[in-house]
């Protein structure tokens, strides 16, 4: 189980637990005069119960409630010690019933991972999060939106939207208007239900597009260990145009047989992504 690091108040109205081992995502608070809105849920009970504490500790109120950006286990599988209302996506609810009714014993895990439903990496580290003893409550959707949703925390402004992406397709972004900014979750990093992490141009593009017309300055991803300012995302936005364009053209000219020689391999693109490649 992974050492907690130490909580940031990276804005006014936002507090941000970085990520950490093994596979833990950031999480974040936005604190309102009426509310506290906490982004994802967290990989375990611990995990959240480890935010949840360092929020007391700074005198932050409980989250009256918490915004899934999609539902990947180690964003969802703390939800329910916040005690909470969920609120997510209409895609992201409906995985979340079929989590619940999920077996994530061992015997379970490995079947998966034999019958290639699931990366090893995945399985490991669940059993490393989550230890022998396996308990894993789902916490149900309360609240689900299609295209977006806005709160009024008092005195902040959240808008949180469905974007979808490589990664996954239920992903949403949390804008938090007043301290411009965007919690990103993990859609922008690649797509991991294949035998490779792909990004492709076809959605990755409009999403990039999407990603900068919020009026953002800072941006928290799921599992980069920094907080991004404009200029950095717009210089990774740069990156991934780049690296897709050059793919595009190598496979438009040598046809699909060629797309693994097209391939611009894993340093033309920020580690940040956590991809091997880009296709068409």
């Amino acid at each position: 189980m992974s050492a907690v690091r130490d909580l940031s108040r990276i804005s006014p109205r936002v507090y941000w637990l970085p990520p950490g081992k093994p596979d833990r995502p950031s999480l974040c608070a936005v604190v309102g005069e009426h509310g506290t809105l906490m982004l994802d849920g967290g990989a375990s009970s611990a995990h959240a119960r480890a935010f949840l504490d360092r929020l007391a500790a700074e005198g932050v109120a409980p989250p009256t409630a918490t915004a899934l950006t999609h539902s990947d286990w180690d964003h969802v599988f703390g939800a329910a010690e916040v005690n909470a209302p969920v609120v997510a996506h209409r895609l992201t609810a409906e995985d979340l019933v079929e989590l619940a009714g999920t077996d994530w014993s061992d015997e379970a895990l490995d079947a998966r991972v034999a019958a290639g439903e699931h990366r090893l990496e995945l399985a490991e580290n669940i059993k490393e999060e989550l230890g022998s003893q396996r308990d894993v409550p789902i916490a149900l959707a309360d609240i689900t939106f299609e295209d977006a949703l806005d709160l009024d925390l008092g005195g902040v402004d959240v808008h949180i939207e469905h974007v979808g992406g490589d990664h996954a397709p239920d992903s949403s972004v949390v804008y938090v208007e007043q301290d411009r900014v965007l919690f990103l979750g993990d859609s922008l990093y690649a797509s991991t239900s294949g035998p490779e992490r792909t990004l492709t141009t076809k959605l990755a593009f409009p999403l990039l597009d999407t990603v900068l017309s919020f009026d953002a300055e800072l941006f928290v991803e799921g599992h980069t260990e920094s907080v991004m300012s404009r200029t950095e995302i717009a210089t990774l936005v740069d990156d991934f145009r780049r690296a897709g364009t050059l793919v595009d053209e190598c496979v438009s000219s040598s046809g699909a047989v060629g797309r693994d020689r097209c391939s611009p391999g894993p340093n033309s693109i920020s580690a940040n992504r956590r991809a091997t490649s880009c296709a068409t």
